[in-house]
């Protein structure tokens, strides 16, 4: 597995980590064990992206600032790239069809974006 294999994705529409993991496994029928779930052959772990004295919002355009953020990786250390991107492709596009916003934050944006608007 590539050490690129990693991405990180901004979430609207949930308010905290616990309403993302609802939200996801609604989605996609996994449950989270934790922070974490299998989804589709990738490890996604859940996160509230709040510092300590500020509010993140949804509604803010920066979405550094959104109430949630996922790490996502391969489970499978042979994954290569195309598969990669397949799946988080599907998972995102799945997302954004049960309510949440998703910015994916990667090294492989472009395809990322070429594969979601594939997938429609």
């Amino acid at each position: 597995m590539s050490d690129d294999l990693y991405c990180k994705v901004y979430l609207a529409g949930a308010a905290d980590s616990a309403a993302a993991k609802a939200a996801i496994s609604a989605a996609t029928g996994q449950r989270f064990e934790r922070r974490g779930a299998q989804v589709a052959g990738l490890r996604v772990d859940v996160f509230d992206n709040g510092q300590p004295g500020s509010k993140a919002a949804d509604a803010d355009d920066d979405i550094l600032r959104w109430p949630v953020y996922l790490e996502i990786e391969p489970m499978d250390a042979d994954m290569v790239q195309p598969a990669f991107v397949a799946a988080l492709a599907g998972l995102l596009n799945g997302l954004d069809a049960h309510g949440l916003r998703s910015v994916a934050s990667c090294d492989f944006e472009d395809e990322l974006a070429a594969a979601r608007q594939a997938r429609r």
